[in-house]
């Protein structure tokens, strides 16, 4: 294998057998994959003065790698959170190389070795009870799209599914019949049944048999005016158009930033409040690890710690003997975690 090819073979067979076939990626995932290669490919060509077609992969050390990942921060402006997604995608394609280049194998393995930089989290915005009734009660859904959409956000709210999932659904994903669910298949094209509460289902029901769908299992579960298949953009859209519709009713919801992630988070900590255990929520989102789940609990912890801060003095003492009696429950359910 020639030098100068070396780096463009690696690169095409990564990306259409490694990610695709051997880590069965989807689509998009690979996407991001491509995306942080490209910039870290550009940033390479600009700095070195040569064309892409002459970079080698003795181009290809730590020194460049942290280079490029000061550059996507100081000059493109790219968060903590982008840039440690970026070395990520970096560190894939090294770790792949490390089984096809024996000869540079300490040279990647000093890229696979960089540290993601530690990066403040911030709470998790989700909607209150009242303002999902809120946003659901103002769609007309007389109109065409009324009802489409009203289904659709009751379908984001009952399953905490991804955008993505929900615009990869097909009709045959969904069984109506007792007992309810959908089939939802989620990264690393790993699958997961949610079930349906009744309602839900109903609509559902309604839904598929006004457009002639119920007898089409390979049809798109929701398309937008062209007929084409709704993409995540398309419900981005919807999702703030249904939002402005609903402040007038509900104010509180103007001061949030919502999207459709906003709704899986709404699901999880729902169920959460309403007593469900992690291990059913975490199968619920389709999380890979406990872990990730954990974050809501942190969450409503935080909240009440809050909330019963605003209830005492400060510098009075909070009585905890008291507080434990009156909150049997939630201490037995916290212990059980």
């Amino acid at each position: 294998m020639k030098k100068t090819n070396a780096l463009l073979q690696y690169i095409q067979d990564f990306f259409q057998n490694y990610l695709s076939h051997h880590r069965g990626l989807s689509s998009n995932t690979i996407l991001a994959y491509r995306d942080a290669l490209k910039l870290f490919l550009a940033f390479l060509v600009h700095c070195k003065g040569k064309s892409a077609t002459r970079l080698s992969l003795d181009d290809l050390h730590a020194d460049a790698v942290l280079d490029f990942l000061k550059e996507i921060e100081n000059k493109r402006g790219n968060s903590t959170v982008t840039r440690n997604l970026r070395l990520a995608s970096l560190k894939t394609f090294f770790s792949y190389l490390i089984t096809k280049d024996t000869l540079r194998v300490g040279q990647y393995q000093k890229i696979i070795s960089i540290p993601l930089k530690k990066a403040s989290h911030p709470l998790m915005e989700y909607l209150e009870v009242n303002e999902v009734k809120a946003i659901l009660n103002a769609i007309d859904r007389d109109a065409f799209s009324g009802e489409r959409d009203y289904t659709l956000l009751n379908l984001l709210y009952n399953t905490g599914a991804r955008v993505q999932e929900v615009c990869d659904l097909s009709v045959g994903a969904i069984q109506l019949h007792h007992p309810s669910f959908v089939t939802i298949t989620g990264k690393g094209r790993k699958t997961r049944q949610v079930p349906l509460w009744p309602e839900t289902a109903h609509l559902l029901e309604s839904y598929l048999t006004g457009r002639a769908l119920l007898d089409k299992p390979d049809a798109k579960l929701f398309l937008n005016a062209r007929g084409e298949t709704l993409g995540r953009f398309g419900i981005r859209y919807i999702i703030r158009k249904r939002i402005a519709g609903a402040i007038d009713d509900c104010p509180s919801l103007a001061s949030k930033k919502t999207g459709p992630h906003t709704f899986r988070h709404t699901t999880a900590m729902h169920l959460l409040q309403a007593g469900v255990d992690l291990t059913v929520i975490k199968s619920w989102l389709g999380h890979a690890n406990l872990s990730t789940t954990h974050g809501y609990l942190e969450i409503d912890l935080e909240m009440k710690r809050k909330a019963l801060s605003m209830c005492h003095p400060v510098g009075k003492s909070v009585d905890l003997k008291k507080f434990m009696e009156r909150n049997k429950d939630v201490i037995s359910w916290l212990e059980s975690v």
